[in-house]
């Protein structure tokens, strides 16, 4: 006697199809909530859940015990639940990919018996990426030996399952960088660490939920991304992708077994530091993890943007050589307070640094006493620490200011003060509004500009050079 084999399907909902004639007007559709249902009269144990998947039994009945062992073959059957999903049968529901399951190629009837089982084995991951959805497949039933054969109007299992019935959103495994979905940025001592070479700039991958099997993760960089954040204003305007000879990042990450972290190694060389100093550029990276082999992306956490500001120094104190071209130099013949009264300047140049001694103007325009002069731009510092600043040969009246300071104020008739210096403290690889002005009365005159930095081993007062002034605008 011929046996007709009838689907059943065990899970959190339950559909039978039954095709006629390959239509699909006869679908009945059974939900049921509890873990295990019965069909035919016959119980199954229902669906369970671990770390990493789920399991969902299925079972076919025989419309009499078995005379014979035989095999019926099994075989996905995506088209059945796309048209279901087409024709609005099933709402709020995708279809799992072939991938995403794990199934018996065939289920074994024993000799006597009238029922068979198998399970299908749905990675967690897939459930845990639709989240708030139902997920969907079908197996369909072939192929069935010992003469035996498969019921046209009930060839058919399909599974759909609830993810908000199976997960909690809380033990939902997400990959995220930590402070992902911000702009973090690289601060004095603050993100990163130090060696000889250069700094790394450390981002921690954290797995949500319970940790388990060891997995991959890929890691990747967007300039585009830089480009309309720049465009959108969101980053400075002097912001900046690096090229890629010019910084290392690992693009690969492994998250070992039972853990939760990994970490994203960003490293610069400090010439390069060096170099987007003496340029006044920022340099930015949009990071983004992709393609995990186990889990899946949080939507906004797993890209992060990083903003290095080379103007910080981040530990490194080795000189910084500008590429200055001196300070704009004003002069203001037969008259010794500037532009106190409005007039303007008798000769405006660019003076590569200030040192000068004797009649260093033209006298056709500057008269050699009774005038003044005025240097204006900015200082490069090419170290950390404290400066100290001489005006002490300096004929007649001295001023300096720093950053619209004034830390030398004594615009009088007297000359070559050895009181004239003063001690700043500055950053290495920034630029410092600097305004140094001279009077002279009458008889001798110079104007010498000096520095040094006994903390970093610039010992000995020497000529503010050129390579680190930058005439105002």
């Amino acid at each position: 006697m011929k046996n007709y084999i009838y689907s059943i399907l065990l899970g959190i909902t339950l559909i039978t199809v039954s095709c006629k004639h390959n239509n699909l007007d006869d679908v009945g559709l059974i939900k049921n909530n509890a873990v295990s249902i019965s069909g035919d009269g016959v119980v199954v144990a229902g669906v369970t859940k671990d770390n990493e998947t789920v399991k969902v039994p299925f079972k076919i009945s025989l419309s009499a015990a078995a005379s014979k062992a035989f095999q019926v073959g099994i075989t996905l059957n995506s088209d059945t639940v796309n048209q279901l999903i087409a024709n609005g049968t099933l709402k709020n529901t995708i279809v799992l990919s072939n991938g995403a399951i794990d199934y018996p190629s065939v289920i074994n009837v024993s000799y006597g018996s009238d029922t068979a089982t198998g399970v299908a084995i749905v990675r967690l991951t897939a459930l845990e990426a639709n989240y708030g959805k139902n997920v969907a497949f079908a197996f369909k039933l072939t192929d069935p030996g010992k003469g035996n054969q498969v019921k046209a109007s009930k060839s058919n299992i399909m599974v759909v399952l609830n993810t908000k019935q199976l997960i909690d959103e809380k033990d939902i495994h997400y990959l995220s960088i930590v402070n992902g979905g911000t702009i973090m940025s690289v601060d004095y001592k603050k993100n990163y660490t130090t060696s000889p070479a250069g700094i790394t700039i450390p981002l921690i991958v954290n797995l949500s939920g319970q940790a388990g099997t060891a997995f991959n993760v890929h890691v990747k960089l967007n300039t585009d991304t830089i480009n309309k954040l720049v465009s959108s204003k969101i980053l400075p305007a002097n912001s900046i992708n690096l090229s890629p000879a010019n910084f290392t990042i690992d693009t690969l990450i492994r998250v070992n077994s039972n853990s939760n972290t990994a970490q994203i190694r960003l490293q610069i060389g400090w010439p390069v530091f060096d170099a987007n100093i003496t340029a006044n550029k920022k340099f930015a990276f949009a990071i983004s993890l992709s393609a995990p082999t186990r889990h899946i992306l949080h939507p906004t956490s797993s890209k992060i943007i990083v903003l290095v500001e080379p103007t910080v120094n981040l530990d490194n104190n080795s000189y910084i050589t500008g590429n200055g071209t001196g300070l704009k130099a004003e002069y203001f013949s037969n008259n010794q307070q500037l532009d106190f009264d409005g007039r303007a300047p008798s000769l405006v140049r660019i003076d590569e640094t200030i040192d000068f001694g004797g009649d260093w103007l033209p006298s056709s325009i500057v008269s050699n006493d009774n005038y003044s002069s005025r240097w204006t731009g900015e200082f490069l510092a090419p170290v950390r620490g404290e400066y100290i600043f001489y005006q002490t040969r300096w004929d007649d009246g001295a001023r300096l200011f720093i950053d619209g300071k004034a830390v030398i104020d004594d615009f009088t008739t007297q000359w070559d003060l050895p009181s004239r210096f003063a001690k700043v403290t500055l950053e290495r690889g920034k630029r410092y509004k600097i305004e140094a002005d001279h009077r002279e009365n009458v008889g001798g005159q110079q104007a010498r500009l000096e520095y040094e930095v006994p903390s970093a081993g610039i010992n000995g007062r020497r000529i503010v050079p050129k390579s680190q002034l930058f005439p105002a605008q």
